[in-house]
């Protein structure tokens, strides 16, 4: 049996009779966990947590929960005796049931289980729903029928937490606050969660672990911070978007040289021979803004982020290279103006293909 809170070893992921996703291993290492799975739509995501959950049946490796084997292809735990509860996406209250009642129907579930002595009242406040509880499905937004999920999800107090796209109806001018008060609830409870997302800096907030599938596979699981500064293939750079991807060659251990931007110095996150040619990830915060730098760049685009801005600059090698500047920097560049890039260019997590 696995040392691990929950594990999923080798399993593909089918659904009518088509696999999804392929050879899929990962784990929750301790419970209270929250792992987050990020993927386009369409790619297998809800059919990991169907088949989690039992929906789904699995012909090839095991999932364990708890040293408990819940799925493989002699066992198939039934989805009412697995204590695992999934919160879908769409709208899953019961259409004739209030809010309260939606709400309380998860305490019913387990009864029997005292211990974490989850508190109604403070979890319809941690997710602001106090002023539906009276309300039927048909009466409330679709955001706040998603957060009534997730409170009848959290009072079933399942031994694992699957939330399909759990904020994708909340209003954006809401949604880091419920991320905050989620990840608030999830910690307290310690409730070993997997949340399903498109959206990355949902992932890198809410997860300790992110796993990103792509093309029928997990490419990568990993720390948040490794997903997004050390990339494991070309797929994951190109789905997070955070970034260009120039040709480079290398001219030292710490070293190597684009046509355009000169020498490059900093840490390989794998070795490369003297020589070699590559391609250099470049995300908007490895380079730096600089009006007295010789190296300059002309301005094609500028995103305004509030925080931040950032600039698009076309190399003469019709490279297209972003920046990010913080939004309070003295002088904005305007569309066809000169950038300028400060030397030495220094990267502290080269990755290279």
């Amino acid at each position: 049996m696995s040392k691990n809170f929950f594990e999923i070893k080798n399993v593909d992921f089918n659904i009518d009779g088509k696999t999804k996703v392929k050879n899929v291993s990962f784990s929750i290492e301790k419970e209270g966990d929250v792992i987050c799975l990020l993927g386009p739509s369409g790619i297998g995501k809800t059919t990991i947590l169907r088949t989690i959950a039992g929906l789904e049946r699995i012909k090839k490796g095991s999932i364990e929960l708890n040293g408990k084997v819940l799925s493989s292809e002699k066992i198939n735990i039934e989805p009412e005796n697995r204590n695992v509860s999934l919160a879908f996406q769409d709208n899953s209250l019961f259409p004739h049931y209030d809010v309260q009642k939606n709400i309380l129907l998860g305490t019913e579930k387990n009864k029997e289980k005292i211990e974490k002595k989850i508190d109604v009242k403070e979890i319809i406040d941690l997710l602001d729903i106090s002023h539906i509880l009276n309300k039927y499905p048909h009466e409330i937004s679709a955001g706040e029928a998603q957060r009534a999920s997730l409170a009848r999800s959290l009072m079933t107090q399942p031994d694992l937490l699957l939330l399909d796209e759990p904020l994708s109806n909340v209003d954006q001018s809401f949604k880091e606050e419920i991320q905050v008060r989620l990840k608030k609830i999830l910690n307290k409870l310690k409730i070993s969660t997997i949340i399903v997302t498109h959206d990355s800096y949902e992932a890198f907030y809410l997860g300790s672990k992110c796993g990103i599938i792509l093309n029928q596979e997990l490419k990568q699981f990993d720390d948040p911070y490794n997903v997004y500064h050390l990339p494991n293939s070309i797929e994951v750079v190109n789905f997070l978007n955070r970034g260009i991807l120039i040709p480079a060659e290398v001219t030292s251990p710490k070293s190597l040289e684009n046509k355009d931007l000169g020498t490059i110095t900093g840490n390989f996150n794998k070795p490369f021979p003297i020589g070699s040619k590559v391609k250099l990830l470049v995300q908007p915060e490895d380079l730096h803004h600089d009006d007295q730098s010789n190296l300059k760049f002309e301005v094609i685009d500028r995103k305004f982020r509030g925080t931040n801005f950032i600039y698009t600059l076309k190399t003469p090698s019709n490279l297209l290279i972003p920046v990010f500047v913080h939004s309070h920097h003295i002088h904005q560049h305007e569309e066809n103006e000169k950038f300028g890039i400060k030397r030495p260019i220094h990267i502290d997590h080269i990755v290279c293909f």
